[in-house]
């Protein structure tokens, strides 16, 4: 047993019994690699993890390898899903080294934490053109030992690698958001949906940009790529046609086959895109899709006391989608006569269309997911009876608060009571439990760990944001409010601007990363750009949140425009800033007041919604000198401190709701 057993890391925990002398992160790694003149291992991986559970089974496991590691090296495993802040770095280093990166990602480091050679997966035999990590093993010993000039000289041009330059600030062009469009249109897939080819990503921030867009402009170009993006996927087998859900990608084009690992932020992301299609559109399809992805998380990643799980392994005893895929015999046993309509529809083969003569379930041009419904809920008892797959039941705080934004959003939307009262539970158990004495902590598993990162204060501020906007309880805007100041104080760059990943007392010149990027989590500073302006409208900041906000746009514009699809979140602060959202102030006695607010979440995207029914001891500048008309609950449409008249008939109201959509389908 090496020294993880006692980690709160469920990733870490399952290698404790690798012949490896495996340390966590720390200093006693890296004193001990110093007394020794040792290199360092560094293995970055997570419990979701396909390929590192195959690195592990076929290299870590192995007693030659494993002797080689423990003379030779100072090993050190790292779980990515709680140190974000280690792969980040280490992930631009591998793909400054080797052009590139994922996981498990490999790095030899010297005991100065000095990066001078890596890779992702590495075979315990040489395969795929990859050679034996033995042999890789032993040609790095022999550089490090024999010729230290040699490292020495590529830790030296790395460290140019992360020289920082201040970005210029780009004057914010009110048309580009037009601009991204047609850019990301050149990579779109008009047959299959998605951008690009094999493996396919679905891009979830780029489509809620594109949302977004729609909304506010009308572009049907915008629309096409969703619309065709979010049908094919959702008949995939990237679907999870029995329990509802996303897996985590597609191995092909056409979204068939699936890596099968199922990820609470990807299912998080891919709700809220599901919610706003059939928002703006009303198609029933993605009514149902939404309906299915909540009770795939009520059902199988709620926890107790409250959160969610973080991801469902795709293995079973080294078998990829082991609890997920068919034999066509185990499907006719199952549905009897009732099979045939079944097996046709989703693509069942006798041979399978999958490995080992199993088959992934996909349809073919699927518009109504109430068929064969009968059918699938005997297939997901039956399924049920299985062994399954390992459950990560750690809390991460950010992938927490984008389930419980999206959650929100699904009682606005789809009416579902049970998930405003669990994203209420969740975020309360966030304040209370996982933010102690001004940190907001990053894991919690029997007790919270690692203090936090940007992403999770601002997935969190979202998420406090979204809630207030549904329940009207100022106490949500007053922690946004203390976690941004939180904000202020740990992360942002008073001399640059931006926001770093990493809280000061732990930043070295190394980890001076600030996030735009779309990554496992919306890009972070585009992220706190949007959680800005609508605290400006909120909290009424005369232009202090606006300009922040401005600042964040105009500073990432040159580093997110290269690549528009990546940065999706990004563009979407920009649309968000070019296209102000309207503000809504009703008044009303509580209970009709309360109807109105979940009308006006049901029907828009954007929006700042507040609702005056007495309760201010000191009233928002917004509702002065504006009354109930006639007694009745009445609405009043603003922008930038300019309203309309106020209405008070549902229908009136209704029609100012209105965004550009297509016709609902038949």
């Amino acid at each position: 047993m090496n020294r993880l057993s006692s980690s709160q890391s469920s990733y870490l925990r399952r290698a404790e019994n690798e012949p490896i002398d495996w340390y966590p992160w720390g200093d006693e790694a890296f004193d001990l690699a110093k007394r020794g003149d040792r290199p360092v291992l560094v293995s970055i991986g997570a419990v979701w993890c396909h390929w590192c559970h195959v690195m592990a089974h076929e290299t870590w496991h192995d007693k030659e390898t494993a002797d080689i590691i423990n003379e030779r090296f100072v090993a050190i495993k790292v779980d990515r899903d709680d140190r974000p802040d280690i792969d980040r770095t280490f992930q631009e280093s591998v793909q400054a080294l080797t052009g590139q990166g994922g996981w498990p990602l490999t790095v030899f480091m010297t005991p100065d934490k000095q990066p001078f050679y890596g890779g992702t997966y590495f075979p315990g035999k040489p395969k795929h053109g990859l050679p034996a990590f033995k042999d890789v093993l032993l040609a790095i010993s022999d550089l490090y030992r024999k010729d230290r000039g040699s490292v020495e000289r590529i830790v030296n041009d790395l460290k140019q690698h992360y020289v920082y330059v201040a970005p210029l600030r780009r004057p914010i062009d009110p048309g580009y958001p037009s601009n991204v469009i047609e850019q990301m249109y050149t990579g779109f897939d008009t047959a299959n949906g998605g951008f690009g080819s094999a493996p396919k990503f679905p891009y979830t921030e780029a489509l809620l940009f594109l949302l977004q867009t729609y909304e506010s402009t009308g572009s049907k170009r915008a629309w096409q790529m969703v619309d065709t993006t979010l049908k094919h996927m959702a008949a995939g087998g990237f679907y999870d046609h029995l329990g509802g859900g996303f897996h985590r990608y597609s191995v092909d084009a056409r979204w068939t086959i699936p890596h099968f690992e199922k990820m609470l932020n990807d299912n998080a992301l891919l709700l809220s895109a599901y919610l706003w299609a059939y928002q703006l559109s009303g198609t029933e399809y993605f009514r149902q899709v939404s309906a299915e992805i909540t009770d795939f998380v009520m059902r199988d990643l709620a926890r107790e006391p409250a959160g969610f799980a973080s991801s469902i392994d795709a293995d079973i005893h080294g078998e990829e989608g082991a609890h997920f895929i068919w034999k066509e015999q185990e499907i006719r046993e199952e549905l009897g006569d009732a099979a045939d309509a079944f097996i046709k529809a989703y693509n069942v083969k006798k041979d399978g269309n999958f490995e080992h003569g199993k088959n992934v379930l996909f349809s073919t041009g699927e518009n109504d997911k109430s068929q064969f419904s009968r059918d699938k809920k005997a297939l997901l008892r039956a399924r049920n009876r299985r062994e399954k797959p390992y459950k990560d039941m750690s809390i991460h705080s950010s992938w927490t608060a984008l389930m419980t934004t999206s959650l929100a959003r699904a009682y606005s939307i789809l009416g579902e009571q049970r998930c405003l009262d669990y994203s209420v539970k969740t975020m309360d158990f966030i304040m209370n439990s996982m933010y102690l004495d001004g940190t907001l902590y990053r894991t919690y598993t029997d007790r919270p760990a690692i203090s936090g990162y940007l992403e999770d204060y601002s997935c969190t501020i979202e998420a406090l944001i979204e809630l207030f906007a549904v329940t009207q309880e100022t106490g949500y805007l007053d922690n946004a409010e203390r976690l941004l100041n939180d904000c202020e104080e740990k992360f942002f760059d008073q001399d640059q601007g931006g926001y770093f990943f990493i809280q000061a007392q732990d930043r070295d010149d190394a980890a001076r990363d600030k996030p735009a990027t779309d990554f496992t989590v919306p890009g972070s500073n585009p992220q706190m750009a949007i959680n800005l302006i609508k605290l400006h409208y909120y909290r009424e900041k005369q232009d202090h949140y606006l300009d922040r906000a401005q600042a964040l746009i105009e500073g990432f514009f040159d580093m997110c425009r290269e690549y528009p699809l990546g940065h999706g979140t990004f563009f979407g602060a920009m649309e968000y800033y070019i296209n102000r959202p309207d503000t809504i102030a009703i008044v009303a006695p509580e209970k009709e007041g309360m109807e109105l607010v979940r009308l006006v979440n049901s029907q828009l995207i954007k929006r700042i919604v507040m609702l005056d029914y007495g309760q201010y001891r000191h009233r928002p500048a917004i509702f002065e000198g504006k009354t109930k008309i006639n007694g009745n609950p009445s609405a009043y449409f603003c922008r930038e401190g300019k309203c309309v008249l106020p209405l008070a008939d549902r229908e009136d109201i209704l029609e100012m709701l209105k965004r550009p959509k297509f016709e609902k389908e038949d």
